[in-house]
C-alpha cells in the first residue's frame, strides 16, 4: 500500500510532486495534464471561478459536494518550478477573492501529445 504523505507547507508540496514524478521518470520537457482544485461555498461562485478560468484557456469542471462545491481546473503544460508556484498562487488569489480554497493539484504521469480533456489522472499536492 503506497504511504500518504501529508505537507503542510504549499511550497515543500509541490516540490515534492515535481520530484516524485522526476523519479518515476517523467521527462519535464514534456507537457502533461495537471488538475487544480478549488473549494467554494456556493454553486454561484464556482460557476464565476469557473467562467473565469475558462476565459483563461482552462478546461473546467463543477461538482456540488455536501459542504462545498468544487471547481476542478485542468491544462497542458510543461511543470516547473516557477510555473507552480505562480498558477497556485494565481488560483488561491481565485478562490480567495470569491470566499473559497484552493486545495492544491495533480499531474498526469504520461506526456500529452495532444489536447484532451484533463479530468482522469494521476500525482497530487494539497
Amino acid at each position: 500500500m503506497e504511504q500518504i504523505e501529508l505537507v503542510q507547507d504549499p511550497a515543500a508540496a509541490d516540490s515534492r510532486v515535481l520530484e516524485h514524478l522526476r523519479d518515476l521518470g517523467c521527462d519535464p520537457r514534456q507537457a502533461r495534464g495537471i488538475r487544480h482544485f478549488i473549494y467554494l461555498p456556493t454553486s454561484a461562485a464556482a460557476t464565476a471561478v469557473a467562467q473565469v478560468l475558462e476565459r483563461e484557456g482552462w478546461d473546467t469542471a463543477v461538482h456540488e459536494g455536501e459542504e462545498a462545491w468544487l471547481v476542478v481546473a485542468g491544462c497542458l503544460r510543461v511543470l516547473s518550478e516557477p510555473l507552480v508556484r505562480e498558477i497556485r498562487a494565481r488560483l488561491a488569489s481565485l478562490a480567495a477573492a470569491h470566499d473559497g480554497s484552493y486545495d492544491g493539484w495533480e499531474a498526469e504521469r504520461e506526456p500529452v501529445r495532444q489536447r484532451r480533456a484533463m479530468f482522469d489522472g494521476v500525482a497530487g499536492s494539497g
